[in-house]
């Protein structure tokens, strides 16, 4: 494999081309922000780990490879590209977006036993991941680049600010009930 900095990448297109994933991102925050607010007049509480614990299996480890994901993708962010550091958590966040997207298989409870629209989600990161990790395999880097910044933003970013929508473990866990 070949050494590939994302530094020489060519910016082309306006800001919403260039920022289209931070912006679909803020507004699904802003979004579940809202409906948070509208639907579970929350109060913020100190964290009672009780649902997360008392949750199957498939959840638990769902959250778990999300929030590292989460740190490992930040970092990847903030940090200089095509490096061997950026490799080496790159291929360690890709390995725990994969176990994301497959535990979530196995999560029915918006429609209890049957998948909900949230799983078009599963099908998009189990396809776009690999595909990202091809694209900089074969050295196209800014189409490598722009999946997984999409990925980043749109399927933990915005994806995780709708689990906290009231009747959610994560609404139970910061704002009760």
């Amino acid at each position: 494999m070949t050494h590939v900095s994302t530094d020489s990448r060519v910016s082309r297109g306006g800001f919403a081309a260039r920022h289209g994933a931070q912006l679909i991102a803020g507004a699904g925050i802003v979004i579940a922000a809202s409906l948070v607010v509208i639907l579970g007049h929350p109060h913020l509480q100190s964290p009672d780990l009780t649902p997360i614990l008392e949750a199957s299996l498939p959840i638990r480890i769902h959250l778990g490879a999300a929030v590292i994901c989460l740190v490992l993708g930040a970092i990847q962010m903030a940090s200089p590209k095509g490096t061997l550091p950026h490799r080496l958590i790159g291929w360690i966040w890709v390995g725990l977006m994969m176990l994301l997207a497959g535990t979530s298989i196995f999560i029915k409870v918006i429609f209890p036993g049957h998948f909900s629209y949230i799983h078009l989600l599963t099908a998009w990161v189990l396809l776009i991941t690999p595909l990202a990790v091809m694209a900089v395999r074969r050295g196209k880097v800014g189409m490598h680049a722009r999946f997984m910044t999409g990925l980043f933003y749109m399927g933990l970013i915005t994806a995780g600010a709708f689990t906290f929508m009231p009747g959610r473990i994560l609404y139970k866990v910061f704002f009760g009930g």
